[in-house]
Formats: structure tokens, C-alpha cells, sequence
């Protein structure tokens, strides 16, 4: 989960930009990436972001589910998500 009042984001030519306004971390997103950070801002859980990506790319969901774990890892050490 993310403190939304602290994070502004856009999405720029299908790919997002996250800037926490608190501690000046900044972070910019594949258009994957940015696909999960949308589900993840909706509330979707990890299981149901697995399988509406690899399903809609046709992937396994071992790769997405690795894939959305390292994205995730990522906004926590950039204090992005918690």
C-alpha cells in the first residue's frame, strides 16, 4: 500500500513516473510496470495481477508473479509501496 498524499504519478507515453513528495524518491516504469502499479493502485492482490497479465500476454504466471515480486521489492526500497 502506498500513502497516495505524499506520491505523484502520470503516465507518459505508456509508461509511469512516481515521485514521492516527502523524501524525493523518484521512479520510472516499463509500461509492464506500469500495467501493475495501475492494478496494484486499484486494489487488485498479486494473485489476481498474476493472472490477468499472464493471461493477457499469454505468459506463465511463475514469470509474472516473479516479475510483479522484483517490481514490488523495488517501490519498497525506493519507499514507493509498503
Amino acid at each position: 500500500m502506498v500513502d497516495s498524499s505524499n506520491i505523484i504519478w502520470s503516465v507518459v507515453d505508456g509508461e509511469a513516473v512516481l515521485l514521492d513528495t516527502s523524501s524525493g524518491h523518484y521512479f520510472s516504469m516499463n509500461p509492464l510496470a506500469t500495467e501493475i502499479w495501475s492494478h496494484l493502485q486499484t486494489g487488485n492482490s498479486v494473485p489476481q495481477i498474476v493472472r490477468t497479465i499472464a493471461d493477457k500476454y499469454r505468459i506463465e504466471e511463475e514469470i509474472v508473479r516473479s516479475d510483479v515480486s522484483e517490481l514490488i521489492g523495488e517501490l519498497q526500497s525506493a519507499r514507493l509501496w509498503s
